[in-house]
């Protein structure tokens, strides 16, 4: 098998049932094993996922936790990393099923799921910061040979960051490839949460990480 999916979840049941259809076409369509991790729901998740994981596991609710739980059991050549929120469009899995021996780690332009100007303008300026600093998010599906992932000890057992922390490392060994094509992700947390009040709170959350800040305290202001 040459691609694993690993999916982190934690109460994401309207998430998964949105995005099963695509989860399921992706499956299909790379021929990939889908492992999905839950960090203990108290919602339906759990019998969701089940429907679509080739693999379940249970796992205290961390993303870095969970994340390296599913890469323990996973069983391709390569590990994909996708959100529940997120799917990767066809033009996506081409490109996915062009990877040969050669690439060793990369992740997607993102596109935020709306159609208005503000979040076309910030999937242009996220996609722009990826591609000056070489470094992603978790929202724009990084994709990480299986025998590099093992030999940097997969993620940081860190409550956030565990992303910007991995590619930091990730691209001291080699640049990354910005593949083609998109993964779609839902903006829900700046409708949620105001978006020009979202976006000041990644830049200061982003900004005291680099600091040195705990990122068990960093958690408690994302949340």
């Amino acid at each position: 098998m040459k691609f694993s999916i690993i999916i982190p979840t934690l109460n994401e049941e309207q998430a998964l049932n949105t995005n099963l259809k695509s989860f399921i076409a992706v499956k299909n369509k790379l021929n990939a094993e889908i492992i999905i991790v839950d960090g203990k729901s108290d919602d339906n998740t759990t019998s969701v996922a089940k429907l679509l994981a080739d693999k379940f596991y249970y796992q205290s609710p961390s993303r870095s936790g969970q994340l390296n739980k599913g890469a323990s059991h996973a069983s391709g050549d390569y590990l994909i990393f996708l959100h529940a929120d997120t799917y990767i469009n066809l033009r996506g899995l081409e490109e996915i099923l062009s990877i040969d021996n050669d690439f060793i780690w990369g992740f997607f332009k993102i596109r935020l799921d709306d159609s208005q100007l503000r979040y076309k303008f910030l999937s242009y300026c996220i996609n722009l910061r990826s591609k000056i600093f070489s470094y992603s998010t978790g929202d724009q599906v990084l994709i990480i040979k299986k025998d590099l992932f093992d030999d940097i000890k997969g993620y940081l057992d860190i409550n956030l960051m565990e992303d910007v922390e991995i590619t930091y490392r990730l691209k001291k060994i080699c640049k990354p490839i910005l593949l083609e094509g998109n993964a779609i992700s839902s903006p829900r947390r700046w409708k949620k949460n105001g978006f020009f009040k979202t976006i000041l709170q990644m830049r200061i959350l982003r900004m005291l990480y680099h600091f040195g800040v705990c990122t068990n305290k960093l958690n408690k202001l994302y949340k």
